[in-house]
């Protein structure tokens, strides 16, 4: 291809990936500004640049679309960190994950579970680009703490999971109190106590 042409297709609609991620940054976009109840795949498609048919070739519907838009903004900001503890990578990224949440991006995932619930395909996006990629990277922190004898090696992964992210879900579905990072490192340390082998135990206790 000629210097040329590579201009004009530079110049031209983006293209595959550049595409999808043009749409993603205006879906997320259109959801801060309007929330759910605003949101449309028109409205998308005008401030993105693309038809309504790149839209439909990778997003059913519009609860699919915007709980795409809502991850691919998201799901940086709540990575989990890497360092010689485990229990103080989790408990770091619960806090973040107060801090994103206790804000408006709560409200929004709020909307994206109600809307779930009379519509699978937004279930589906919830479950399948949230919820399970984020307890497996959960399981894999605690693995490490039970490697690093931070952890008892007989806790059950899933139901630590449960005790540690379930209260965050009730905060952000049931809005009865705020939702802190103080708040969410104070459930870490709470949960966290009640698992560490008897002599991580005796030395905390000391």
């Amino acid at each position: 291809m000629s210097t040329d042409n590579k201009t004009i297709r530079r110049r031209g609609r983006p293209q595959g990936d550049e595409v999808k991620i043009a749409i993603l940054k205006a879906a997320n976009e259109l959801l801060e500004e309007r929330g759910l109840s605003g949101f449309t795949i028109d409205a998308v498609a005008t401030r993105s640049g693309t038809a309504r048919s790149s839209i439909y070739r990778w997003w059913p519907n519009r609860g699919a679309l915007a709980m795409a838009g809502f991850l691919a903004e998201t799901a940086q900001k709540i990575s989990y960190p890497t360092t010689s503890s485990a229990v103080a990578d989790v408990k770091s990224q619960m806090m973040r994950v107060a801090e994103v949440y206790g804000q408006k991006v709560g409200r929004t995932i709020s909307a994206l579970v109600a809307q779930g619930q009379s519509d699978p395909e937004t279930l589906r996006a919830l479950l399948e680009g949230y919820v399970l990629p984020r307890r497996e990277e959960a399981k894999k922190a605690l693995l490490r703490g039970i490697a690093n004898r931070e952890l008892r090696a007989d806790i059950d992964l899933d139901v630590v999971i449960d005790a540690l992210y379930g209260p965050i879900w009730y905060r952000i579905l049931v809005p009865h109190a705020p939702l802190t990072p103080a708040w969410a490192g104070s459930l870490a340390d709470c949960v966290f106590d009640g698992l560490r082998p008897p002599a991580a135990v005796s030395v905390r206790m000391a």
